[in-house]
């Protein structure tokens, strides 16, 4: 029962909630302003320095694979040792061996988990200066074409016309900066 008024109260909630954006349109399209939205994940994935913070974080995690990869398969190679020949050793041996065992997958746990850590600090270092970016394009193109709204289409938008998104242009903006941006640096290095 309760259920069942928990899913009419969100029904009415979001058909408030479409209503208003829907009458917020009209008034927008009234006064010249134009709600749009634009896919930031799409943007990022695209984009020329979206690539390059991708190709860093996957050579990072390459790395760690290859580290993790000898110690994983000595791992799966002592369990296979204690699984095929657990039953011909001793208490004290078998024991000792799965002790050894444990200990060493404890082990690979934490440096895996530690380097999961470094990569979410690798990520959010290489992806800070690009989403900082990004957001000044979004709002300065905003600002240029008269936008009221822009909306990340990821938000739970149930339906929106392809023809609002912005996220092509937005794209480029962010990658020309990007590029005058390395530009401008190379300049400064050479002199």
């Amino acid at each position: 029962m309760r259920l069942k008024k928990l899913i009419v109260f969100s029904a009415i909630v979001l058909f408030g909630g479409v209503t208003a954006l829907a009458n917020s349109q009209a008034t927008g399209a009234e006064n010249g302003n134009k709600i749009v939205t634009v896919n930031i994940q799409e943007v990022l994935l695209s984009s020329v320095s979206g690539q390059e913070v991708k190709k860093v974080l996957e050579d990072k995690v390459a790395e760690y694979q290859g580290k993790f990869q000898n110690e994983q398969e000595e791992v799966d190679a002592l369990r296979a040792e204690i699984d095929k020949k657990g039953s011909v050793w001793s208490q004290e041996v078998k024991a000792e061996k799965e002790k050894e065992y444990q200990k060493r997958v404890r082990d690979l746990q934490l440096k895996s988990e530690d380097a999961q850590y470094e990569l979410q600090q690798l990520e959010k270092q290489v992806m800070s200066p690009v989403l900082n970016e990004l957001q000044k394009v979004i709002k300065e193109v905003g600002e240029k074409n008269g936008y009221a709204l822009i909306i990340d289409s990821r938000a739970g938008l149930l339906y929106v016309d392809p023809k609002l998104d912005i996220s092509e242009s937005v794209q480029k903006e962010l990658d020309s900066r990007q590029q005058a941006a390395k530009t401008s640096e190379g300049s400064k290095k050479e002199k």
